[in-house]
């Protein structure tokens, strides 16, 4: 593997560096408190995270790496391994509670996809767990370059053996018999292995709980920071466009006191002319009103005129016909012969009746007695006696009848068929007299009423004409009464209505005006204008838009604080109730861990205990003689050939030879001691990293090297990075760049 790049955000005080790494050594210099072991410690961060406990009075390394003041600490790294190019992004914040939230994402550069989700990035792409690459390829500051023990040897193995260096199989020999009854009972329902499944459900339950609710709280938190963000830029941007609204409101203010100048010498204008036209008539101001008054006694002169007229002939038409009455005056004629005959008439009408009425009587009585006769047998006499009666009875009859023909010859004497005709004649004379004396009297009577009505319409006629000389020598005193005297009033009414209607217009736009130029203080509009210069720039301006702009701007910065306040509210509540992931995290991590090797423990159990007695022993045998060999001639290169022969036990317990035998490493010197385990240290590595090469983190790992030494640990450095090794020395001292410039090639990095 190796490192090309880090980014790191913030992290131990240090923020906003990059640092860019060569394929082979790199030497980083800086001074103490420069940051270097920030660089060493921020590398095995972005592999392996960092812890939330405290060891070895060591104060946790979340809190550690946390700058004071900070919130957060962070970046990311790009590196390069066998499976390709990847990104790692890792940050960890501390939230107001005081809990703390970690992301990690870690990104295939070359497909563009995350991968590896959930998983440390040093144990996904080395292989190799955090205990094992402090172990092998880091050395770090305040730690010796020591390394070995019975831990690291048992880890080594079970690497090797089985591919997880948890899994002890010694422990598993010991154990075997009671590991199988107490991971898992036969039926599958007790024992670690069950209890241990039914709790994982559990916390995988409250985990996927806790994501949700940690999504949320980091989606809203980002939809915060975003919306904070939004608010700041409409802010500004509404200022500027509020403070050109207030300009340009200023401008049209300006216009406006501007415009109720003109108002004020066009309304002392109008005035004027007014005034003038208002002594046209010596004071005298004629109005519709007046002009309608002079019209319609005008008119009614002629409706007058045209009545007298009409009355002149209505009286000389009465008087013709009164000539014309008394011409044809007559009395209808004699009607005393006409008279007479009436009376004649009734007399024979008496005459005849009373003798009709006699004879029909005794023919009554005749009748009656004939009856009698008769009826009582009387005797022929008296029936002669009745017939006697009955014939003086027709006699009477006979004579009535008589005085009838008579009254025709009356009738027909005067030329009349019946009484009716002669009583109608004499009527009709009688009318004829009466109506003509009658016509007389009317003709006479209308001839003095069509005087009386002449003499009043002349005297109606003669008073309206008075009436408007008197009213149009108010205006006119030549007494002009046609056209010309209307159309001069008409012409100075007009005039005048076009003046009062011209200051009524102008009054109101002055009011208008005052009435908004009311809240402004002219002085401070020409004032806050005067810089501007040319006022012509407003009227380019779309203004309707600006002030949309500004409005738009307004409504969207509350309704941005809204949404702000609910997303505060939101996340104080889900801050207060929401489980932290992480920590739910780390105990199923913790649990699946314990799970997994007590499957593992069992998966182990049930292999044939000789089996994994002989390839344990075997496997032992052959790891401790090839890493004494390795590291055996790296020591012979560091120290000229002097210490050559190492020995390595299955404990990772390193011992050396001399002329007085084998001899524990400790009786070396310190400086030579600490070569002797970065000897070790790269046989391990040379020998579990065969693919996947770990490179070398060494924060003043030479401090107690001499320069030649030193020099030979350089050397073998760069040989390694001809097999794809790749260092990072980190130094306050100027040597290691100076010895490295004298012997070959390396990257040189200050801080």
């Amino acid at each position: 593997m190796r490192i090309v790049k880090i980014h790191i955000d913030s992290f131990m005080g240090t923020a906003e560096r990059d640092i860019d790494f060569a394929q082979g050594v790199n030497i980083i210099r800086g001074d103490n408190e420069s940051g270097k072991s920030t660089i060493s410690e921020f590398i095995k961060f972005m592999l392996y995270g960092a812890s939330s406990r405290a060891a070895d009075g060591e104060m946790a390394e979340r809190m550690k790496y946390l700058s004071f003041g900070e919130g957060a600490f962070g970046g990311y790294m790009e590196l390069v391994t066998s499976a390709g190019n990847f990104r790692i992004d890792r940050r960890i914040s501390q939230t107001q509670s005081g809990a703390f939230r970690e992301s990690l994402a870690i990104t295939d550069l070359d497909k563009k996809v995350q991968v590896y989700k959930g998983e440390n990035a040093g144990d996904a792409l080395l292989g190799i767990p955090e205990n094992i690459f402090k172990k092998i390829a880091y050395i770090s500051q305040d730690g010796e370059a020591y390394t070995g023990g019975a831990d690291l040897g048992s880890a080594i193995e079970n690497l090797l053996f089985s591919a997880d260096e948890t899994v002890s199989t010694e422990k598993a020999l010991k154990k075997i018999d009671s590991l199988r009854v107490s991971l898992l009972y036969k039926n599958g329902k007790g024992g670690m292995i069950h209890e241990l499944a039914k709790e994982r459900e559990e916390l995988e339950s409250r985990l996927d709980v806790a994501q949700s609710e940690s999504s949320d709280i980091i989606a809203k938190e980002g939809s915060l920071i975003e919306t904070e963000s939004r608010i700041a830029e409409n802010k500004t941007e509404y200022a500027r466009t509020k403070k050109l609204c207030n300009l340009y409101d200023n401008y049209v203010a300006y216009t406006k006191f501007k415009a109720l100048d003109d108002a004020n010498s066009e309304l002392e204008r109008l005035n004027g002319e007014k005034c003038a036209l208002d002594d046209a008539f010596g004071g005298f101001i004629p109005d519709g009103e007046y002009l309608g008054r002079l019209r319609h006694t005008a008119e009614t002169i002629e409706e007058y005129d045209r009545s007298v007229t009409t009355a002149k002939n209505k009286y000389e038409n009465a008087v013709a016909a009164r000539k014309e009455a008394e011409a044809s005056l007559t009395d209808g004629g004699d009607t005393s012969p006409l008279e007479d005959a009436v009376g004649k008439i009734t007399k024979i009408k008496a005459a005849s009746k009373q003798m009709l009425t006699i004879g029909i009587a005794i023919l009554a009585f005749a009748a009656i007695g004939a009856v009698l006769a008769l009826a009582l047998k009387l005797g022929t006499l008296i029936l002669a006696g009745a017939g006697a009666v009955a014939a003086i009875g027709i006699l009477f009859v006979a004579l009535g009848i008589s005085k009838k023909k008579s009254l025709f010859a009356v009738l027909s004497a005067h030329g009349v068929a019946n009484e009716e005709e002669l009583l109608e004649r004499i009527k009709s004379m009688a009318d004829t007299g009466a109506r003509s004396h009658n016509a007389l009297y009317r003709a006479k009577e209308a001839e003095s009423n069509a005087a009386a009505v002449l003499e009043n319409e002349e005297k109606r006629l003669e008073e309206v004409k008075e009436s408007f000389i008197a009213e149009a020598k108010r205006i006119d005193k030549s007494g002009n009464e046609g056209n010309e005297l209307f159309e001069a009033v008409e012409k100075y009414i007009k005039a005048r209505g076009e003046l009062s209607s011209g200051i009524k217009v102008v009054s109101e736009r002055k009011a208008q005006l005052e009435k908004e130029t009311a809240v402004y203080d002219r002085a401070e509009v020409e004032k806050t204008l005067f810089d501007i210069g040319d006022l012509t720039v407003f009227e380019k301006i779309d203004i309707a838009e600006y002030t949309r702009k500004r409005d738009f701007l307004e409504n969207a910065i509350a309704a941005l604080e809204i949404k702000k306040g609910e997303l505060e509210k939101s996340l104080a509540a889900l801050h207060a109730t929401a489980q932290n992931p992480a920590l739910i995290k780390a105990t199923l991590d913790s649990l699946c861990k314990k799970e997994e090797l007590a499957k593992s423990k069992y998966a182990a159990a049930e292999l044939a205990m000789s089996a994994i007695a002989r390839a344990s022993e075997g496997l032992r045998t052959r790891i401790s003689p090839r890493l004494a060999e390795y590291a055996g001639r790296l020591m012979g290169v560091m120290t000229d050939g002097k210490y050559t022969e190492i020995g390595v036990d299955s404990e990772m317990n390193m011992t050396f030879l001399s002329d007085s035998g084998a001899h524990e490493i400790e009786y070396l010197s310190k400086g030579t001691r600490e070569g002797a385990y970065f000897a070790l240290r790269l046989a391990l590595s040379d020998l579990i990293c065969k693919e996947e090469k770990l490179p070398l983190i060494l924060d003043e790992s030479f401090a107690h090297t001499d320069d030649i030494r030193t020099k030979q640990m350089l050397r073998i450095l760069m040989a390694l990075a001809a097999e794809n090794t790749q260092s990072i020395i980190l130094t306050c001292h100027t040597r290691e760049e100076k010895i490295a410039e004298a012997i070959g090639v390396a990257n040189l990095i200050e801080l």
